[in-house]
Order: structure tokens, then sequence, then C-alpha cells
């Protein structure tokens, strides 16, 4: 094993504000970052590149500060400083929000699947933790559509 990394790519992911976090989906090939500027934006490699593959942004109004993969990959949860958790559905290259989760009183600071997928954990400034049952549909339904 190496004891030193190398960088291999250098990426602009939120060119006018604050990129707050990054997130790989579970079979490491895609990539999603969030910032200041309310967008999530999914990152893959191309002819050796790393590439803006889709652009998130109709699902918050304030900054986005946390994303994470659902264990299947085809859920993204977003946590906002709009105090709202989205959940979208990857559809091939496209993702649309699925539902928003609403209640705390202030921003969410942070989400997290189970490894079950089934539950989802949002944590805000409101210094209260939510624990979500079923936020999205089973594996089945998904590959019916």
């Amino acid at each position: 094993m190496k004891d030193t990394l190398t960088l291999l790519a250098r990426v602009t992911a939120h060119p006018d504000s604050r990129c707050w976090f990054l997130a790989w989906n579970p079979s490491g090939t895609l990539l999603a970052s969030c910032g200041g500027d309310k967008i999530i934006r999914i990152w893959g490699k191309e002819d050796g590149n790393w590439v803006c593959k889709s652009v998130l942004g109709d699902g918050h109004q304030r900054t986005v500060r946390k994303v994470s993969w659902s264990p299947c990959g085809n859920y993204l949860a977003s946590a906002s400083f709009d105090a709202t958790t989205c959940i979208w559905i990857k559809k091939k290259e496209e993702f649309e929000v699925v539902t928003t989760l609403e209640g705390h009183e202030n921003e969410v600071k942070s989400v997290a699947w189970a490894p079950s997928g089934n539950l989802l954990a949002t944590c805000s400034r409101d210094k209260s933790v939510w624990v979500w049952e079923e936020v999205y549909a089973s594996q089945n339904e998904i590959s019916k559509k």
C-alpha cells in the first residue's frame, strides 16, 4: 500500500459559492456535490475527465448542506438550510424530487440513510434528530418503472 496520495483531478464544483459536501454513490461511479448556490451536482467520469452529469437545482431555497446516497444507489437525500430534506430518485441520467420532508424548525445540517435503506435520519440546528421510515418506494416498485 502506498503511503502517499496522488491528485488525479481538480474540479470547480460550485464556482460561485462554497462546496459544502461530497458523497460517492454506492458503486463509486458517481459523486454528488452540494453547496451554497442551492444546487446539487452529479459528477461522473467521461473520457478520463470528471464532468457534470446532472444539475439538481429545483429542490431547495437555501444552501444545500449535505447529500447522502441510499444504499441501493437509486435515491439521493439532500439536507438544506431551508429546513427541508429532499429525496431525489435517479431515472437514467436525470433526477427528480420524490418528496420533501418538512418539520424541523431550523436548518437541516445532516442526513444519513440506515444500511437497510428503509430509514433516514436528519438533524437540525433546532437540536433535534428525526428518524423517518419508508421514505421511498421498494426496490420492486423501482424496477417496474
